[in-house]
């Protein structure tokens, strides 16, 4: 029968040789890669049936990824990848015949048991050969138990003891080929069960490996070196550690025959071992003392977060939300899965990507996680989010456990495009002011300029020309005085409501002063003021005030419909006056009637019509603090209507 042949294509490290090794003991014939290249050159000089890729490798080499497809079909070799859940989705579009995916982080055990599932049946054992005998000595039942689920994939033949002396009974009748003893049972410990083996001349050459619950300390290691044993391993949940030093005592062939010290007594040895467990009972009190602070500081930090904290069970698949993370997107406790496929289903799908891959290198390359997501809330919005992590990792470097927080970050990137916003329409609001400045200043110079070349002329024409120049200097001296008085008004309202000089006014008279005064800058802009009767309108408020925010209307309105009629009307209600200024203009577009009342905005580009975006500011300011309201009704093309409500007993503080 041919042996069974497979290639590992992995990493080069210390959890390769592991992998390596626990694959030949059950007589397969392996080879090792540690790129697609030179995997292509296995495949095409030795005979190979199985193939085990890490995904991190395939997913990196896209440039070989055909020619291993090729390689692969040519050979008839089974596909196996190792991969976290997150590699998978980023393996699908790569087009790879996958016969089984073997999860990550992969145990030593679940790696041969894979491996035995591809291989056929007759081929799946390797070679007739006798099966290594494992004598387990361990007190603690859940320990036997668990040291025979880590050792069940190998097939060993393995033997069970509860106590050191009934191991060393077994281990005369029967010849095991390496033991594995706890250094903690009663009666006759693993020291003691090591003794006994190196000074019994049949056993002398077993390999011992001594186990603990915790890492060996100073005084484990020496006086494990002391009783000649092979080595003094921790036992976790995983195993691999144990499962690894086993086979590398396997593989070695024991040790030659050691006799131990003659000082050493037994005396000795419990004496120490005494020692050892006082200060072992010390130090986990102070631990204990520890961790309780470092709980209390926990809770006492998440509390006070908005962060949510996850964690993620790399071998069980676990995915743990902690409550704030919950409620950060609407849901109750059993409204999440629990699984890293519901943490995938709340993502944005153009997010997931990212995620996967930045999951995919933290873990396989230990690249910082930190990226950034979209999370559905149970409303069906997305919320902007941050995710950071970091995984921990058992003693050969393998990803077993992930954790981190979330942050919901939604509300400041609101406010940073908001400031974004806010700095751009600074940055058109300068600009706009600068040439809004010049443009008069620049009018004033040249009719200073002319009058002086008049006046040296001595032209008999000069008395009239002079005139008409100082007639339009005047004018670029008051729209000069309006710019500068509406960027100091601005100025001031930014700091609270412009203040008011109440008296009793008649809104009606402030009206028609207002559209008198506008007469001649209609006629330079052909529009046709239409003035609606007047009933006299008295009430609390600024008579300033209020001449501004007709002239701004009118202003407006003449700008914006030049050759055409403005309509101004005043309705004079019980308690509310409402001032009425109608335009046949350009209009405004729906989208922009919601901002137009915002500082610096403007309805049309400003190339076109100037401006620096402060009159209906500054209007809706004034009319707010008489404690009034201002809207407008507008169709693209057919011009706009402005309405000012007006409050007749004054603004609200004033009328209480």
């Amino acid at each position: 029968m041919m042996t069974p042949s497979l290639l590992l294509i992995e990493d080069p490290g210390a959890s390769r040789e592991l992998q390596v090794l626990s694959l030949e003991s059950q007589g397969w014939r392996v080879w090792a890669s540690a790129d697609v290249p030179g995997a292509l050159t296995l495949l095409q000089t030795q005979s190979v049936q199985v193939v085990v890729a890490a995904a991190g490798l395939l997913i990196s080499d896209g440039t070989h990824l055909e020619s291993l497809r090729h390689a692969l079909s040519l050979a008839g070799a089974l596909l196996q990848i190792s991969a976290f859940p997150a590699e998978r989705e980023a393996l699908r579009p790569l087009g790879l015949s996958v016969e089984r995916y073997l999860s990550r982080p992969l145990s030593l055990g679940a790696l041969v048991e894979g491996v035995r599932q591809a291989f056929p049946v007759e081929a799946a054992g390797g070679p007739e050969a006798r099966r290594p005998r494992v004598l387990v000595a361990d007190d603690d039942p859940v320990s036997r138990k668990l040291a025979q689920l880590h050792l069940a994939p190998f097939r060993f033949e393995v033997v069970l003891a509860a106590d050191g002396a009934t191991a060393l009974d077994l281990a005369r009748r029967r010849g095991p080929d390496v033991v594995l003893a706890d250094v903690l049972m009663p009666g006759m410990d693993g020291f003691t069960l090591c003794l006994g083996f190196r000074q019994d001349p049949r056993l002398a050459r077993v390999p011992v490996i001594l186990t603990h619950t915790i890492a060996p300390d100073e005084l484990d290691l020496r006086m494990a070196h002391n009783v000649g044993a092979n080595g003094f391993v921790r036992r976790t949940q995983e195993g691999d550690e144990l499962v690894g030093a086993l086979l590398r005592e396997l593989r070695a062939g024991g040790p030659s025959h050691t006799s131990p010290p003659a000082d050493l007594s037994t005396e000795d040895h419990l004496y120490r071992m005494v020692r050892q467990l006082e200060r072992r009972v010390g130090l986990l009190e102070q631990a204990e003392r520890t961790a309780r602070e470092s709980e209390a500081r926990y809770r006492l930090v998440v509390s006070g977060s908005y962060d949510g904290i996850w964690d993620w069970d790399l071998r069980g698949q676990a995915f743990y939300w902690s409550p704030p993370l919950l409620d950060m997107l609407g849901l109750g406790p059993g409204d999440f899965g629990g699984t890293f496929s519901a943490f995938l289903e709340l993502i944005h799908p153009e997010d997931r990507p990212e995620v996967m891959a930045a999951l995919s290198a933290h873990l396989e390359r230990g690249t910082p996680y930190d990226v950034t997501l979209r999370l559905r809330h149970v409303t069906g919005t997305w919320r902007s989010c941050v995710s950071r992590g970091r995984a921990l990792r058992d003693a050969q470097g393998r990803p077993v456990r992930m954790a981190g927080i979330i942050g919901d970050v939604t509300e400041q990137l609101r406010l940073y495009r908001e400031t974004q916003e806010a700095v751009r329409a600074r940055d058109d609001f300068l600009s706009v002011a600068a040439h809004e400045l010049r443009t008069p200043l620049a009018a004033l110079r040249l009719r200073v300029q002319g009058a002086q070349g008049v006046l040296r002329a001595g032209l008999s024409s000069g008395t009239e020309r002079l005139e008409r120049a100082l007639d339009s200097a005047d004018r670029q001296v008051q729209r000069l005085s309006d710019l500068v008085e509406s960027l100091l008004d601005v100025s001031q309202l930014q700091g609270g409501a412009p203040r008011l000089h109440l008296e009793d006014v008649d809104l009606a008279l402030v009206v028609r002063e207002a559209v008198s005064r506008s007469e001649d800058a209609a006629a330079r802009a052909g529009c046709l003021l239409v003035l609606s009767p007047l009933e006299p309108t008295p009430g609390r408020w600024d008579a300033a005030r209020l001449s501004q925010v007709m002239t701004h209307l009118l202003s407006n309105a003449m700008k914006f419909g030049p050759g055409k009629p403005v309509e101004v009307a005043l309705e004079s209600g019980r308690d509310v006056a409402t001032l009425m200024v109608k335009d046949h203009g350009i209009g405004i577009a729906p989208g922009r009637l919601e901002s137009l009342f915002r500082r610096f905005e403007r309805a049309v580009p400003v190339r076109h019509y100037g401006g620096l975006g402060l009159g209906l500011y500054r209007l809706r300011r004034i009319v707010e603090a008489h404690g009034g309201g201002v809207s407008v009704d507008s169709t693209p093309g057919a011009g706009a209507t402005f309405r000012v409500r007006l409050p007749r007993e004054g603004p609200p503080a004033v009328r209480g």
